[in-house]
């Protein structure tokens, strides 16, 4: 038991506990343990910067940079990534992808990603690949659908 988390005042092993059950000191490990938890329940899917404007989106300092995980996901946009957005899988209501012959050529797709979400309701991006993202992330959806039905 010498990797246990112990208190820092009466040394009894907390583990991953807010508060000591001894002394009622708080645990001061505890954000840290229960951060690398979610870390590592957490699945990415997709983490890229995309550029919808080409090289222009270069010039202008203005990718998109997508990051899609089991639990959520995040849109970094507008001037140097000022713009943030963060949508819960929970709150996705529909999945779409399409592609036309020429990118199916190239292996390449649009991902249309329906929420819930009042200031985004509707989020679409292309990607090579995107075919293996969209299955990844439709059994990440129907898992998190899963999962938060009350029986």
């Amino acid at each position: 038991m010498s990797g246990a988390i112990k208190c820092s005042e009466c040394d009894q092993t907390v583990g991953n506990a807010r508060f000591c059950t001894n002394c009622g000191k708080q645990n001061v490990h505890y954000d840290a343990a229960n951060l690398s938890t979610e870390q590592e329940n957490q699945k990415v899917i997709f983490d890229r910067n995309l550029y919808p404007l080409c090289l222009v989106s270069c010039v202008l300092c203005s990718p998109v940079h997508l990051t899609i995980t089991s639990k959520r996901i995040d849109t970094a946009s507008g001037c140097c990534c000022g713009n943030l957005d963060t949508l819960d899988m929970r709150r996705v209501k529909d999945i779409g992808f399409d592609r036309s012959c020429l990118e199916m050529c190239i292996n390449r797709g649009t991902i249309t990603i329906f929420s819930a979400d009042e200031t985004h309701p509707e989020l679409k991006f292309s990607c090579f690949g995107a075919k293996r993202v969209f299955t990844e992330l439709r059994t990440t959806w129907n898992q998190c659908k899963l999962s938060t039905v009350v029986s």
